[in-house]
């Protein structure tokens, strides 16, 4: 974290991922004035920059929090820059959103999420304690995800909007104090608390989002308005901050009232008015900056400041861009230890020299995917162990080949009307022991030509793995939880 000339990274904790022009306009003069050229953002709607030790950190009169980056304490995110972009529930708008941050008034040291399920950018259960819009209006699922990889715990009721902030402050209190981590032990501690009475009685379930990941780059209209919204995204994550002070002084000049960040280290501003949109075609051109990069290029999540993910992503979009591999609807993380997923793949070194270094050529790397392709089922399925940087892309077409046999199955009507009615939460499923790759009954196996719907035991004989050729027989059988499924 330290840097040459004796400063260290600091970060800018902006609740929800929102602030207005005026304060973000603060921030950018804060980091100016230290001797910043670029500001970084961070996967939890955060913003960073390099200050002195001993500055003091803070904006006279504001509501933001700049803590040093290994102080331990977390941002609260939100999906507000997802309100009217992409689907959203019925009665969520973007002042829902900022009325719940405002009522946030303390730092926390756990992840604390804020998010409506129908939408797809921000991970549904990627905090220790996840607020998710239900279909009641102004009531809040909660769920605790305290376990890392575990299933997510559902609290027994719905949370009030307004309640949103004490209930947060009080669990937190509770499981750092009591180190208490089950959902069980906590609503037995809240049983008589005012805060769990005012909670609705009512079996929570949620769908998870479906649909192909976002484009969230670029100067588009805004669905049923007659807006735009603007997305900017910087290969290096290093945003030039004379740039983003001239995009504070032009959405001052128009009237647009908050900059959002997304948890792809993007910047997102909304409701630009058609008649102004000039302006920022003009902003955008005299700059030179390029607005379309590929689907393939954006939607990767890198540890930050890490320059040999950042080479090892370069390398892998060439590669991709060389040999015209697919990738729309997915999104990608590379990642040097084990750590909360948020990506529908997950690419992770495995060095046997870390001392080498960059030099280490006897690296492998190992990939794994989320179960249905769906990063919020919150369970990895590994694809492959040990492969060479080099035959890294093409482990990965393989991959994305899979997905969109998949995708082909699940969206067939034909399919759909032959799949048999849900039996509950718990999935049985058959998994190769070598490779680890599922054989799920539901879809069958496109790759084999094996129909959905066809049973394990019905597989002919001589079907095996299309990961590993590993035998029908080796296959063991597997009970899972389908998280969160309705």
């Amino acid at each position: 974290m330290k840097k040459n000339n004796n400063k260290y990274l600091y970060r800018v904790l902006s609740k929800g991922g929102v602030l207005s022009p005026a304060l973000l306009s603060e921030v950018l003069m804060l980091a100016e004035n230290a001797g910043n050229q670029h500001v970084l953002l961070g996967s939890r709607q955060d913003i960073l920059f390099y200050l002195p030790q001993d500055s003091v950190s803070e904006i006279q009169g504001s509501c933001i929090s700049i803590q040093k980056r290994s102080s331990g304490l977390q941002n609260v995110v939100s999906s507000y820059v997802c309100v009217d972009i992409l689907p959203s529930t019925d009665w969520v708008y973007s002042g829902t959103f900022l009325k719940i941050l405002d009522q946030f008034t303390f730092d926390h040291q756990l992840r604390i999420n804020i998010v409506d399920p129908h939408q797809n950018m921000v991970p549904l259960f990627y905090g220790h304690i996840n607020f998710i819009a239900s279909e009641i209006p102004n009531y809040w699922h909660l769920y605790l995800n305290m376990q890392g990889k575990k299933d997510p715990e559902s609290w027994p009721g719905l949370i009030f909007t307004d309640d949103i902030a004490a209930f947060a402050a009080t669990l937190e209190k509770l499981i750092l104090e009591t180190n208490m981590r089950s959902v069980e032990e906590l609503s037995r501690m809240l049983t008589t608390s005012d805060i769990q009475k005012n909670t609705l009685n009512k079996e929570p379930k949620i769908k998870l989002p479906k649909g192909f990941f976002p484009y969230y780059e670029g100067l588009v209209k805004m669905d049923g308005k007659t807006q735009y919204w603007a997305g900017f995204y910087w290969r290096n994550n290093q945003y030039p901050i004379q740039f983003l002070k001239e995009v504070c002084d032009l959405c001052m000049k128009t009237n647009v009232g908050k900059i959002s960040f997304t948890p792809w280290k993007t910047a997102l501003i909304k409701d630009i008015e058609a008649k102004d949109k000039i302006y920022w075609d003009e902003l955008i051109g005299r700059y030179g900056i390029n607005m379309r990069h590929s689907s393939f290029e954006l939607n990767w999540h890198l540890p930050l400041l890490d320059k040999e993910a950042l080479r090892l992503k370069r390398f892998l979009v060439s590669e991709f861009d060389k040999f015209d591999i697919r990738t729309f609807g997915l999104s990608f993380a590379i990642q040097n230890k084990a750590e909360v997923n948020f990506t529908t793949v997950v690419i992770r070194k495995n060095g046997r020299l870390p001392f080498l270094g960059r030099y280490d050529f006897t690296a492998s790397y190992s990939i794994e995917h989320a179960y249905d392709f769906n990063p919020n089922n919150n369970y990895y399925i590994p694809f492959e162990r040990a492969v060479s940087k080099d035959d890294l892309p093409k482990a990965l077409s393989e991959l994305t080949k899979r997905y969109y046999a998949r995708q082909f199955v699940q969206r067939s009507p034909a399919l759909a009307r032959q799949k048999r009615p849900s039996q509950g939460r718990k999935l049985i499923i058959h998994q190769c022991p070598s490779c680890k790759t599922v054989y799920d009954e539901r879809y069958g196996d496109p790759l084999a030509d094996i129909a959905a719907d066809t049973m394990f035991a019905n597989l002919p004989e001589g079907y095996c793995c299309q990961v590993c050729e590993s035998p029908k027989s080796a296959f063991h059988e597997l009970e899972i939880t389908e998280t969160i499924n309705a």
